[in-house]
């Protein structure tokens, strides 16, 4: 069974007949910031340790999650596969509040982005690398370029950035929190809960006239050189539609998954988990454009 179609089996049997987005119950007496059982439980939960004795032929990359996720949740069953591909990979929690420490991208991005500055340079440092690859989703997929265009030499160390359906130019995420699918729909309300209560500034930065994306528009150019930069929309992604995540710079390349697989109908949250997308990554790493998965059809949402 393809990886879309377990994931999908396995979340329709969580969440079966609810809603795109979570609960706005503002009763919030009972929550727990502890992480809920089903997702220590679920086998789509978790992330391969950090090895920074990790050796091979191509550079280490750098994994960032989206807004309200985690490394644990949404980049890491591709972290699973670029490591049995060879690949070296690294992944951290950004973002996230003191309390629960398990929901990340949530807090100030400037302040994020100088801590993913730092973790990249860690990563460099520890392996060795000359230079260091970065692929991101959604939030990330803004930080995978917002970082090297804001923090002192990080565009020098980097190399490939694989961005999927980045926001840099501003949209509406708040309230997003459809990943956590994976630990069925109580874990997702508790989520939705709990973002309500602590707040999302990243969100306000990533909307329209946001910090951020203020940040995008005034700069002379987005990517920064040296960086190859691979943008990877669908045209069937309704929350971050391909507008507003395309740079148009000399060098970037703006990708579409149905221009590879057509039929492939995956929404923004399934970048992350469709092997059409996954394809595309390894292609923008490895500079190819070979057919390393089979096109499927990703999930929707």
């Amino acid at each position: 069974m393809a990886l879309g179609n377990k994931i999908t089996a396995f979340l329709a049997a969580c969440s079966a007949g609810v809603s795109a987005l979570p609960s706005q119950d503002t009763n919030t007496r009972s929550l727990s910031f502890d992480i809920p059982s089903p997702l220590r439980t679920s086998h789509l939960y978790g992330a391969p340790a950090n090895d920074f004795g990790c050796k091979s032929s191509h550079s280490p990359v750098v994994m960032l999650h989206g807004l309200s996720a985690s490394r644990e949740v949404d980049l890491n069953l591709l972290q699973r596969e670029l490591n049995s591909r060879g690949y070296c990979t690294f992944s951290q929690t950004y973002g996230a509040h003191t309390l629960p420490s398990w929901i990340g991208g949530l807090t100030d991005m400037t302040k994020s982005a100088a801590d993913i500055a730092a973790f990249i340079r860690e990563v460099q440092s520890k392996t060795g690398a000359a230079k260091v690859d970065i692929v991101g989703h959604s939030e990330g997929g803004v930080q995978s370029i917002y970082v090297p265009l804001t923090q002192d030499g990080i565009s020098d160390i980097v190399e490939h950035v694989v961005a999927l359906g980045p926001a840099i130019h501003g949209a509406t995420y708040f309230g997003f929190t459809d990943l956590w699918y994976i630990g069925g729909e109580v874990t997702r309300k508790l989520v939705g809960k709990i973002v309500d209560l602590v707040g999302c500034p990243a969100c306000e930065q990533l909307a329209p006239d946001g910090k951020v994306t203020n940040d995008f528009a005034a700069a002379s150019k987005i990517v920064q050189d040296g960086n190859k930069v691979t943008i990877i929309m669908s045209k069937s992604d309704h929350l971050v539609p391909p507008e507003v995540s395309i740079i148009d710079e000399p060098g970037v390349n703006n990708v579409f998954v149905q221009t590879t697989c057509p039929d492939d109908p995956v929404g923004h949250g399934g970048l992350a988990w469709d092997q059409s997308v996954w394809r595309l990554i390894v292609n923008a790493l490895e500079e190819t454009d070979e057919e390393v998965y089979a096109c499927e059809k990703g999930l929707q949402f």
